[in-house]
């Protein structure tokens, strides 16, 4: 393939992103993406590079490099031939002892790039998966694809006068597939504030103690849960549901109420001091974040 101007820019301004910082944040560590058959190493490390771009954008965790990351690195090199241990598992032992919850790794099974008449039109698909370092094995598996749905088509593209450049819009569009992966694989938890405007006998909005600093955006939906203590045992029960409608801070969101207002509205009111209603986050749905 000619001109790879493009890859490479892409490539470079990725990894030059400055880690998360939180600790507030569970850390998982991203390591090879495994490439389709004799695909050039350039193209997985770009590819690789736009899904670290999207992992980075959901802010739900804090991504490192396995590759690149000096403590991962350091501790690496220290290892000597045992054959009591594998390499997997040494690498687990280092990960634990940099805190480390969880790795992200995967495979590109597909990279298509024909010519259609005057135009190239790419597609990409890699299957991701996240590992539990505690336990070394896959909690959840995915398979993230380039091809575009009909509402994005027109705002997203995977074409190009020539295979570059349709290779580099289809891998950023797998940026945000695997945003997506990220904020529904690992969900954001809060709590309603208060109640900012009701009319009658509903909460019409509300703020929530969720932002900017964990990736909230306009239209992300939360569940509304009220937590209590039944018998002795906890009790976990959904009463509504909110659509964020401006974020106002690091950890300040308003909402709109979508459903059961009243009921929001009642609890809030009941609620003692100290206690409050819970919200998570509500998995988003998308044609093209498909089920491995």
């Amino acid at each position: 393939m000619k001109k790879l101007f493009l890859f490479l820019v892409l490539l470079v301004g990725v990894m030059s992103l400055h880690a998360q910082t939180s600790t507030k944040k569970e850390i998982a560590y991203v390591k090879d993406i495994k490439p389709s058959g004799n695909l050039a190493q350039k193209y997985t490390d770009a590819i690789r590079a736009q899904i670290m771009q999207g992992l980075l954008d959901s802010k739900r965790l804090v991504i490192k490099d396995i590759k690149s990351d000096q403590q991962f690195q350091a501790e690496w090199a220290k290892r000597t031939a045992d054959a009591s241990i594998s390499e997997e598992e040494y690498g687990f032992q280092i990960l634990r002892t940099l805190n480390a919850r969880w790795v992200i790794g995967g495979s590109i099974t597909t990279v298509e790039c024909p010519k259609e008449d005057s135009y190239y039109a790419a597609n990409i698909i890699v299957n991701l998966e996240i590992i539990d370092v505690s336990t070394g094995t896959v909690s959840a598996q995915e398979t993230i694809s380039s091809e575009l749905s009909l509402l994005e088509i027109g705002t997203l593209s995977t074409t190009g006068s020539t295979e570059d450049e349709a290779l580099s819009n289809a891998a950023k569009v797998l940026a945000k597939r695997a945003r997506v992966f990220a904020e529904n694989n690992f969900e954001l938890y809060g709590a309603i504030l208060e109640v900012s405007l009701e009319k009658k006998g509903k909460a019409e909005e509300v703020y929530i103690d969720l932002g900017e600093a964990a990736g909230v955006k306009e239209k992300d939906v939360f569940e509304v849960f009220e937590t209590r203590i039944v018998a002795g045992r906890p009790s976990k029960k959904k009463i509504g549901e909110l659509k964020v409608t401006n974020v106002e801070g690091d950890d300040l969101a308003l909402c709109k109420v979508t459903k059961s207002g009243d009921v929001i509205l009642q609890k809030m009111q009941a609620l003692g001091e100290g206690e409050q209603l819970k919200i998570e986050s509500k998995p988003k749905k998308t044609g093209k974040v498909l089920p491995f």
